[in-house]
């Protein structure tokens, strides 16, 4: 008795540490001589994106804080936030304002301790130009990570970079870290395809991109295709249980559908193809049954404007691949007791009202589904895979599994993962991780093969095998060069990271379009939900 009583203050101290910093960051006061509002909600997000810290450090919701702003009257200042930080339960209140006439520029901010321990970090600031502001916004959040939660991170101090006053065109939400210079200077060529597209010579910044509205959800994979059947092109996204059927109307995205699944339910992957030739693309799920922990996959198809279930309980992992020499294709994987894959992937063909094994593919032994590839990627007129190693490098194989090249360099890179006993009987689990998508396609119809990959970027995440944090991505095109794959082109650099992506007609203009999923914050905690939004790229080249 005497050991459980000593023990019960311990174990209380350990939870309480266990909890994230709250922090609540109040829009700054903006005085100027125009309209740069779209500026005080781009500082809100990146301070937000630069606070974060994965159970660590949690920002309350904007809209949270908002809502709490409109109880109190007078100025802003050390008391008021501290009222407005016991009223939100929050540890830290930062606020400050932005004063802009003409040229002349200054930022005073100040980040306080609602509890009184830690004295407040402050930035006061006058400058020239609109062009410093972003880069000392910057350096303001590695003041504040430093000193007040022990964290050090690497900020470049760059070069003011040119500012655009206004977002590209409307209804394009053009965040203003894209001012950071993150790609560096120069003005070397862009890609034909995009002038968003950095070519491996050099780079140049531009704001060419289409973005949704943000969702205040986690997406965990997404994927394209004429769901309803009427020739225009829908996307589908999915959380842990729920999917969502959008469309892009006129650069509106477009909300056709969303269903819910079980509370149980943890969706891997959604898929998109019409494989039983109706006309309507069926939306392949894979998922897993986290009560049980066995595969509970399902494929629905619309109609009469509803989702109906036309397949339930399937222990299949699904994947479509579209394959230079093949064509569109849906391949299946078995689950094991205490093994994430079973040996064998198959073609599937839908066969006596379901999905049935009609192919085997001959693939290296311990390639899994998600994993890989089939293209003439060295433009010789042979089939080879290009496939990610579990340590997320390139690999190009024989089927035979002969290994032709590998990167020197990590590509891909997600946050999905699979959770199985090494042997019946283990306590401890092992984490698998699943590869990111791999096209390959010739998007500059130059004749040749691309291999367009996600690039998310991690600081040390890879060294661990139960965890992984990725801060920003690119999306890059590698082409075969007769010694290896080169890069051809990359996106600029992207804040947050890319959980999937495809590529296809979205807006349905006739044209192809790269479009990925953004994923700004998970959301892990109670007080916070997730951010994620869809972002899409032309694909217009002077060859078409």
């Amino acid at each position: 008795m005497v050991t459980i009583v000593a023990l019960t203050p311990l174990c209380a101290l350990s939870a309480f540490a266990a909890q994230p910093s709250r922090v609540a960051i109040i829009p700054f006061k903006i005085h100027a001589d125009r309209d740069i509002s779209f500026l005080r909600d781009g500082i809100v997000d990146m301070l937000t994106t630069r606070l974060s810290w994965e159970d660590k450090v949690v920002v309350i919701e904007r809209e949270v804080t908002e809502a709490a702003l409109t109880n109190l009257a007078g100025p802003m200042n050390e008391k008021a936030a501290r009222h407005l930080g016991s009223l939100l339960h929050a540890d830290y209140v930062l606020f400050g304002s932005l004063t802009i006439f003409g040229e002349s520029v200054s930022i005073d901010a100040k980040m306080i301790d609602v509890h009184g321990v830690k004295p407040p970090v402050t930035i006061f600031t006058q400058s020239h130009g609109m062009d410093t502001v972003i880069p000392k916004i910057n350096l303001f959040a590695a003041d504040i990570n430093k000193k007040i939660f022990g964290r050090v991170l690497r900020v470049a101090r760059q070069e003011p970079q040119p500012y655009s006053q206004q977002p590209a065109s409307p209804g394009i939400y053009a965040h203003p870290e894209k001012l950071l210079g993150e790609l560096g200077a120069g003005t070397s060529d862009t890609s034909d395809l995009n002038p968003d597209f950095i070519v491996a010579s050099g780079g140049r910044k531009t704001t060419g991109f289409w973005k949704s509205r943000n969702f205040p959800l986690y997406i965990k994979a997404m994927a394209l295709g004429d769901v309803d059947g009427d020739g225009k092109q829908e996307v589908v996204f999915v959380t842990s249980n729920r999917i969502f059927v959008y469309r892009n109307v006129n650069r509106r995205f477009v909300k056709l559908k969303e269903i819910a699944g079980k509370s149980t339910y943890n969706f891997l992957s959604v898929d998109v193809a019409d494989i039983n030739d109706n006309g309507k693309a069926e939306i392949f799920i894979t998922n897993v049954d986290t009560r049980r922990n066995s595969l509970d996959s399902f494929v629905l198809e619309w109609e009469n404007g509803n989702l109906i279930p036309i397949t339930k309980n399937d222990a299949w992992y699904y994947r479509v691949l579209e394959l230079p020499m093949r064509g569109v294709i849906l391949l299946g994987q078995r689950r094991g007791i205490s093994e994430a894959f079973l040996p064998g992937i198959y073609k599937l063909a839908w066969q006596n009202g379901k999905y049935e094994s009609v192919e085997t593919l001959q693939v290296p032994d311990g390639i899994n589904i998600y994993a890989f590839t089939l293209a003439d990627v060295m433009n010789n007129g042979g089939e080879l895979l290009v496939a990610f190693t579990q340590d997320d490098y390139l690999e190009i194989l024989s089927k035979s599994g002969s290994k032709e090249w590998k990167s020197d360099e990590h590509y891909g890179g997600s946050l999905k993962y699979l959770d199985t006993k090494s042997e019946p009987g283990d306590s401890e689990k092992e984490r698998i991780f699943l590869p990111q998508r791999i096209f390959v396609k010739d998007l500059d119809r130059d004749g040749k093969n691309e291999v367009i990959v996600i690039k998310n970027h991690a600081a040390a995440s890879r060294l661990f095998k139960r965890f992984r944090q990725y801060t920003s991505s690119e999306i890059v095109s590698l082409a075969w060069d007769g010694l290896g794959l080169a890069l051809n082109w990359k996106t600029r650099k992207i804040h947050g990271y890319v959980s999937d992506m495809a590529i296809g007609d979205f807006d349905n203009d006739g044209q192809q379009e790269l479009i990925a999923s953004v994923v700004m914050s998970k959301g892990e905690s109670f007080f916070q939900k997730g951010k994620s939004a869809i972002i899409g790229y032309d694909l217009t080249t002077s060859k078409q």
